[in-house]
C-alpha cells in the first residue's frame, strides 16, 4: 500500500504549480516594483537635470527671493518632480554653487523614498533612489551687439506682475538687460573675453562720429555751421554749441522701390549691407537734423479756412503756431551765412536749413504790394512771386533770399537751441509730460552715441549704458527698425574698422540681440504735413525710398529683411535674436522670423521679457550638463 501510494501521481499538477507559483509571483511583483523605481528614478533625474540648469543660469542672483539661484533650481526640480511623485517620500533636494577653475557649477543631488507594493510581501517595504546633475557655465570668446528700441512707445505700462508691482516697458527693459549682464558676467565684474557693443534707435541712430575719418566730406557730408570746418574754427562743437552737429546720421544713399528679391542687392541702394559710407564707390552719409519749422502739434484743422484753401493747404501761417513748438533760434552771427549762401561765397547746397525755410514761409508771400515783411524775396528785396519758384528738385529757379530777421513771432515764440541729451529718465513712468527728452534742437529725437563693440570692459561700463544712455525719447514720430538693424551689424561684423582685440586665439562666437515694442511706424499723422514729417530717410514728403510716399513702411521693412539677407550670407554670419514686447503685427513679426528663425521671443510682460534675456544669454555662453 505505501508503495503504491508513492507511486500515484494523481494531482501533483497543482501541488507543482502552487510550489513555482510563488517565485513567479515574487518575479512580476519584482518587475512592476523595479519598474516604477525606474520611472521614479528617471524622472528625479530629470529634475535634478533642470534644477542645474536653472541654478546655473541664475548662479550670480545670491538671494532669497523667487528669481534668486536656489529658488529657481528647486522651483525648476519640483516642475518636473512634484512632491509625492508616484507615491515617494522623504524627498530631499540640495543644490550647490561652486567655482571650479574659474567656471560657475551648480550641482543638484536629489533623494527620494519608492515604496514597494508586490515586494512588501517578501519583507522588501521601499527602495532608496538618488540622482546628481552638475552643470557649467563654459565661457569662451564671444561678440555680442545689442540693438535697443528708445522710441516713445516704451514709456507706457505693462501688466503687474505676481507681486502686482508696475513696470513701464522702458523700466523692465533695463531690467532684463541687466539680467542679461548678470548671465553673460556671472556674478563677476569683469571677464576679458566678452566684448559687448550698443546701439539705441528710434527713428535714426548715433553712429556719425565713430566712423573713421568722420570729418572728411567724403565720409560725412558737411553742412554749414553744423558739421564743417566752420564748427571747428569757431569751437562750436556739440554740446557747447547746440546748433552742432551730435552724430547722428540719414540712411545711406539709396534707390527707390526695391524688390522683393532678399538675396539681390539693387545697383546704388548702399543701405543694405557692410560697406561704409566713404568707402570705394559708397557715397558719404548725410548729418541728420530737425529743421526749425517742424511742428509736431500742428494739424491742418487749426488753419482757417483761408489758409486751408491757399496752396491747398500745404503751407501755414506761421505766427499762428502755439509757444509749445520745435522753432528753435539759429545763431544770428551766421544765420546768413546759412540761410544765403551765395552771397557769401558758400555753396548753395552747402547748408541745412536754406530749403527748409523756403518751403515754409514761401506760402506768406501775398502780392508785390507787402514784399517789405515778406520772409522770402528776390536777393535785392524785391517780391518773390511763389508760382516761379525755386525747385529744390532740379535746383533751378529764380535766386532768393531769405529774411530771418522777419520771421513772424521770431521773438517771442522761437526758443534757443537745446543739447538734446536723451533724459534717461524717459519713460520711467507713463506719463507724456514727464521726463522728456529737451527740444527744440536739430539734433531733436538723436539717441545717444553708439557704443562699438570692445573686449575687457567691466559689468559696470554696460550697466551704466543701459540706465543712462538708453531710454525712451519722446515726444516722438516713428519707429524705424531698419536704422538699428543696418548699424547694429555693420558696427558688429566690421572688425577691421571697428577694431577689437580678442585675448584668445579662438574665434569669437558673435550674436546680434535685437528688441524693440512695436512696428515700423513711419506715417505722417504725427503733425498733419508730411513736408514736416522726418524719417531715416529724409523728409516724408520727398517719398525717399518709394515712388509713393505711402509705399515708404514697406519698403523700409523691406529694407529691413535684406539687410538682415546680407547678415546672414557673412562668411562668420552672427546669430540674431529678436525680442519683440508686445508686438502684435503680423507682417512685422512675419518680417522678424524671416531675420531670426526659431529665435523671435514674443514677450508681453516684464517676466517674459527677462526669460527671453536669460534665455538668450545662456545659450550664448554655452550653458552644459556636465554630469
Amino acid at each position: 500500500m505505501s508503495r503504491a501510494l508513492w507511486q500515484d501521481r494523481r494531482g501533483s499538477a497543482i501541488t507543482m504549480m502552487v510550489a513555482g507559483l510563488i517565485p513567479g509571483i515574487a518575479a512580476l511583483g519584482s518587475a512592476i516594483d523595479a519598474g516604477r523605481v525606474y520611472v521614479v528614478k528617471s524622472q528625479l533625474q530629470a529634475g535634478v537635470d533642470a534644477a542645474a540648469l536653472a541654478g546655473a543660469r541664475a548662479y550670480e542672483l545670491d538671494n532669497d527671493t523667487p528669481a534668486g539661484r536656489n529658488a529657481q533650481a528647486l522651483a525648476y526640480f519640483s516642475g518636473n518632480f512634484p512632491n509625492g511623485y508616484m507615491g515617494t517620500s522623504n524627498l530631499d533636494v540640495r543644490p550647490a554653487f561652486a567655482t571650479i577653475d574659474g567656471r560657475n557649477n551648480t550641482t543638484v543631488r536629489a533623494t527620494a523614498v519608492v515604496p514597494m507594493s508586490f515586494m512588501r510581501a517578501f519583507g522588501i517595504q521601499q527602495q532608496n533612489v538618488a540622482a546628481v546633475a552638475r552643470a557649467e557655465i563654459q565661457p569662451h570668446p564671444l561678440e555680442v551687439m545689442m540693438v535697443l528700441d528708445n522710441t516713445g512707445s516704451l514709456k507706457a505700462d505693462l501688466p503687474r506682475d505676481q507681486f502686482g508691482v508696475k513696470k513701464t516697458r522702458i523700466t523692465a527693459l533695463k531690467d532684463a538687460a541687466k539680467s542679461f549682464l548678470d548671465v553673460l558676467y556671472q556674478g563677476g565684474n569683469s571677464r576679458a573675453d566678452l566684448a559687448m557693443g550698443f546701439i539705441m534707435y528710434d527713428i535714426t541712430v548715433n553712429v556719425g562720429k565713430l566712423l573713421p575719418n568722420w570729418q572728411s566730406p567724403t565720409v560725412v557730408r558737411q553742412q554749414f555751421a553744423f558739421n564743417d570746418a566752420y564748427v571747428a574754427s569757431m569751437n562750436l562743437s556739440w554740446p557747447s554749441s547746440h546748433l552742432a552737429w551730435k552724430g547722428c546720421v540719414f540712411g545711406d544713399d539709396t534707390v527707390k522701390d526695391l524688390n522683393s528679391t532678399l538675396t539681390y542687392r539693387e545697383p546704388g541702394a548702399w543701405d543694405l549691407d557692410r560697406t561704409l559710407p566713404g568707402e570705394g564707390a559708397h557715397p558719404p552719409v548725410s548729418p541728420y537734423f530737425i529743421p526749425p519749422m517742424y511742428v509736431p502739434n500742428l494739424a491742418l484743422d487749426q488753419a482757417t479756412a483761408a489758409e486751408k484753401a491757399k496752396d491747398n493747404g500745404q503751407y501755414y501761417k506761421v505766427s499762428n503756431v502755439e509757444p509749445g513748438n520745435n522753432l528753435y533760434r539759429l545763431d544770428p552771427n551766421y544765420a546768413n551765412y546759412m540761410l544765403n549762401p551765395a552771397q557769401y561765397g558758400v555753396p548753395a547746397g552747402y547748408n541745412p536749413y536754406r530749403r527748409w525755410f523756403y518751403t515754409m514761409y514761401i506760402g506768406l508771400n501775398d502780392g508785390a504790394a507787402s514784399a517789405g515783411n515778406d520772409v522770402v524775396t528776390t536777393p535785392n528785396g524785391d517780391y518773390y512771386d511763389p508760382a516761379n519758384g525755386f525747385n529744390f528738385t532740379t535746383n533751378q529757379g529764380p535766386a532768393f533770399k531769405i529774411n530771418y530777421d522777419r520771421i513772424p513771432r521770431f521773438s517771442s515764440d522761437w526758443k534757443d537751441a537745446t543739447e538734446a541729451t536723451v533724459n534717461p529718465a524717459g519713460g520711467s513712468v507713463n506719463d507724456g509730460n514727464k521726463n522728456k527728452t529737451d527740444m527744440p534742437s536739430p539734433n531733436w529725437q538723436c539717441p545717444e552715441e553708439a557704443v562699438p563693440v570692445g573686449y575687457g570692459r567691466d559689468r559696470s561700463f554696460y550697466t551704466n549704458i543701459i540706465d543712462t544712455k538708453n531710454a525712451a525719447i519722446y515726444p516722438a514720430n516713428g519707429t524705424l527698425h531698419h536704422a538699428g538693424l543696418l548699424w547694429g551689424y555693420r558696427l558688429l561684423v566690421r572688425d577691421d574698422v571697428f577694431k577689437r582685440t580678442n585675448p584668445t586665439r579662438e574665434s569669437p562666437k558673435r550674436a546680434l540681440v535685437f528688441m524693440t515694442d512695436g512696428e515700423t511706424a513711419l506715417g505722417a499723422s504725427q503733425n498733419g504735413y508730411t513736408d514736416r514729417t522726418w524719417t531715416f530717410y529724409g523728409n516724408y514728403a520727398d517719398a525717399p525710398i518709394s515712388a509713393s510716399a505711402g509705399g515708404l513702411t514697406g519698403q523700409s521693412e523691406r529694407r529691413f529683411a535684406k539687410t538682415c539677407a546680407a547678415l546672414q550670407a557673412e562668411a562668420n554670419p552672427p546669430t540674431v535674436y529678436i525680442v519683440a514686447l508686445t508686438t502684435t503685427d503680423a507682417n512685422t513679426l512675419k518680417m522678424f522670423e524671416q531675420c531670426a528663425p526659431g529665435h523671435v521671443y514674443r514677450t508681453s510682460d516684464a517676466a517674459t521679457l527677462t526669460a527671453a534675456f536669460n534665455d538668450i544669454a545662456a545659450e550664448l555662453v554655452d550653458l552644459h550638463l556636465v554630469q
